[in-house]
């Protein structure tokens, strides 16, 4: 029984010295995926050192591109590394207040963007060939230290490959007045269609939140197959003349 016990308290104390002995790996990714660096005048933020992928944090001075598209890049560089643009930060667009008037054109390699990402002075944005699946709340600042103001944006390109679009995502944005949704779309959020839109095009199905929309003197415009359908949704708001439903091909 002796002999057995002080097998036991050996084998206990190895074990022990191996625990303490082990060392764990190196977490080396928290400290690398936090880095910030600068890029032809630009902020960027590594969010994956593994896939090289960065968010634009801040953009170039938009007042540089006053009248001007600003084309964001999709590639970027640190230390000699090359990274991908794959996400669009939190206000990157929006310092430079009302000063100046500029269109933004984000990349195909853009999969995500953030609220408030886009500021009063940008007047046409085109994410087009992004691989964007949602379209945020507040998508456009709509204050900037100034109450009620109405942001300078009259064309948003949406990508093909969005499926939601979240409320407020047009917030105030009344310069507004043809909106095209693309086909994969299932559901939009309230106040998405601004009250200057006059022209409403559904490239597909006519997606879920179209009926508590505060349409106002709206031309729908839907496929054959979608158009009873889409009639008898929005009878009540033909009925009262808020919106006029047209037959596309």
């Amino acid at each position: 029984m002796k002999k057995m016990m002080k097998v036991m308290i050996v084998g206990l104390a190895v074990f022990m010295l191996l625990l303490v002995t082990v060392k764990p790996e190196p977490s080396s990714a928290k400290s690398t995926e936090t880095d910030m660096f600068e890029y032809e005048g630009a902020l960027y933020k590594v969010t994956s050192m593994k896939n090289h992928r960065a968010m634009l944090v801040k953009s170039r001075p938009l007042t540089d591109y006053d009248g001007k598209c600003y084309e964001q890049e999709s590639l970027v560089y640190k230390d000699g590394e090359e990274y991908t643009v794959t996400s669009i930060g939190y206000k990157a667009f929006s310092e430079d207040g009302i000063t100046c008037s500029v269109q933004v054109k984000l990349p195909s390699t853009i999969k995500e963007i953030k609220s408030e990402c886009m500021g009063v002075n940008i007047v046409s944005l085109d994410m087009s060939e992004t691989s964007v699946k949602t379209v945020p709340a507040y998508l456009f600042v709509a204050y900037a230290g100034i109450k009620d103001i109405t942001p300078a944006v009259s064309e948003v390109l949406l990508p093909k490959t969005c499926k939601t679009i979240e409320g407020y995502a047009l917030y105030k944005c009344n310069n507004i007045k043809a909106m095209v949704i693309p086909e994969k779309v299932k559901k939009i959020g309230t106040y998405i269609i601004p009250k200057s839109c006059t022209s409403l095009t559904f490239e597909g199905k006519v997606p879920k939140g179209v009926k508590n929309q505060p349409l106002t003197g709206v031309g729908i415009n839907v496929k054959s197959e979608y158009y009873v359908e889409v009639l008898e949704l929005l009878v009540k708001k033909v009925s009262l003349g808020q919106c006029v439903i047209n037959e596309i091909k």
